[in-house]
């Protein structure tokens, strides 16, 4: 296989289609830099964190979110959604769906807590430079 480079190759952003200049690092018309998709296949690894996060909401809905730096986003979790969602259970009982309404809730919760941004992580430098 021939790695050598070829000097008259144009290159072009992969994100917005613009002409780039030979050995260039980031494009000057859109947010396209350099190492873009290490960082897009990064993001979509699963972080034990968010994993712990949502077996913590599965435990007690709100936890979750306390754990990432949703501090208020736990407490109306807990304190205001959790009880409304008890009162409506009991409410639509005679209904099939009444008593379904909790499980739903502290799934949903829980896939809330997996899929927020953590707040409290330090990011690791993982070597990609920003512009």
């Amino acid at each position: 296989m021939n790695t050598e480079l070829l000097p008259n190759v144009e290159m072009h952003c992969p994100l917005c289609g613009e002409a780039l200049a030979p050995n260039a690092t980031e494009c000057t018309k859109c947010d396209w830099v350099l190492g873009y998709r290490e960082e897009e296949e990064h993001r979509h690894e699963r972080d034990p964190r968010d994993i712990a996060a949502a077996a913590l909401s599965l435990l007690l809905p709100g936890a979750g979110h306390y754990f990432k730096g949703y501090v208020l986003a736990a407490w109306v979790i807990l304190l205001v959604g959790l009880p409304v969602i008890l009162v409506f259970a009991v409410t639509f009982t005679m209904f099939i769906f009444g008593w379904t309404l909790i499980p739903a809730y502290w799934i949903a919760v829980a896939a809330d807590a997996y899929f927020r941004h953590d707040r409290r992580m330090i990011p690791i430098a993982r070597g990609l430079h920003h512009h």
